[in-house]
Formats: structure tokens, sequence, C-alpha cells
């Protein structure tokens, strides 16, 4: 009888403890990876998140984030029994400015430097009536890229603040607009929501 003198292949241990720790990982840090929107208060709720680990962290275009930022509108309207949003060109065209304008000039306000407010804007831009707002700003992150995770993240805190749900779920509003921008310099983020 001959004895094999292969060598057994060993899996590298620290090969083990890595997939370890990426395991616990996702499965405790899946909160702060947009993976949990929590239900919502007392009485309201919040849905589900419409990312996974795979969709939520690459770079996404304007449009894409446009049609995701009105897919999870209109996730948390339905669940909260109110009819859904289209998106109307001008108010998003009004939301993109002010996103840009926020980054452009480095400030954080509904009021811009000269004094506008949304619906002032709003009407600059060739629109009739008022319009409601909700602005979030995610300071400095370096390699931030605009994605559906973003997204995602800045709707779960909008839903959480009281004035920004209140907008959010208005039963009179029907049209939506998002902007969002990002200074490639410092990383920071602003995003806008507009309703009419």
């Amino acid at each position: 009888m001959k004895r094999s003198h292969q060598k057994k292949k060993r899996i590298n241990p620290y090969l083990g403890y890595g997939l370890l720790i990426v395991l616990v990982c996702i499965q405790y840090g899946k909160d702060s990876l947009y993976f949990n929107n929590g239900g919502g208060g007392k009485n309201w709720r919040i849905g589900a998140p419409l990312v996974n680990p795979v969709s939520a962290f690459p770079g996404r275009t304007l449009s894409e984030l446009r049609q995701q930022a009105l897919l999870l509108v209109n996730r948390d309207r339905k669940l909260n029994g109110l009819p859904p949003l289209r998106e109307d060109p001008l108010i998003a065209h009004t939301a993109q400015k002010h996103a840009d304008d926020m980054v452009n000039r480095n400030f954080y306000a509904h009021v811009n430097p000269d004094g506008q407010s949304p619906t002032d804007r709003y009407r600059a831009n060739g629109g009739i009536g008022g319009i409601g707002e909700n602005i979030v700003y995610q300071d400095r992150w370096p390699g931030v890229v605009l994605s559906y995770g973003l997204a995602e993240r800045f709707q779960r805190s909008w839903m959480y603040s009281e004035g920004h749900r209140k907008n959010l779920l208005t039963p009179g509003y029907t049209k939506f607009g998002y902007g969002i921008s990002i200074d490639r310099v410092t990383g920071k983020v602003y995003a806008v929501q507009n309703f009419q």
C-alpha cells in the first residue's frame, strides 16, 4: 500500500476570520447601510428600503436619482393611505437649481441669500402658485457618490422629522420635484424635495 505524500491544502485561518467579520458587520451594521428604516411612528408608517447591498452604493445619474426619489416618496405616501405624486419638470428644475445654488454659494436654507423663498424661486422659473420644500444636507463625506443608498438615507431622515414628514404626507399635493447636488471638492451633498 502506497502512502500519498500530497500535502493537505489548508484554508488560511485569516480568511475565515475575515469572512466572519464581514458577515457580522453586514448583520449588525445594516441599519447604517440603509437596509432598515424602522417602522415609523405612532400615527405614520415608513416603507421598507428599496435598496440592497448591491444597489445601494453605485453612483447614479440625476435622472435615475429623481426616479428613485419619486419611488421613495410614493412608497411612503401609499403606506399612509395617500395617492401618489407625479414628477413635474418645472418643479424638478426648481429643486435642482436650489440644490446647485446651495453648493455653489455654500449656504443651507430654504431662503437663498437673495431673499427668495421656495415659492419665489418657483414663480421666477415660470411656475404658478406656491410650493412646499424639504432640504437636507450631508457634511463632508470623502469619496461620496450620489447613490440610491444616499437617496434612501435622505428619505428616511425626512420621514423621521415631523415638519418634513408633514410635507411628504400632505394629502393635497399631486406634483413632485427632486434635486441633488454635490460639492466635489468638499464632499458636501444637498438634496431638495419640492411639492405642489
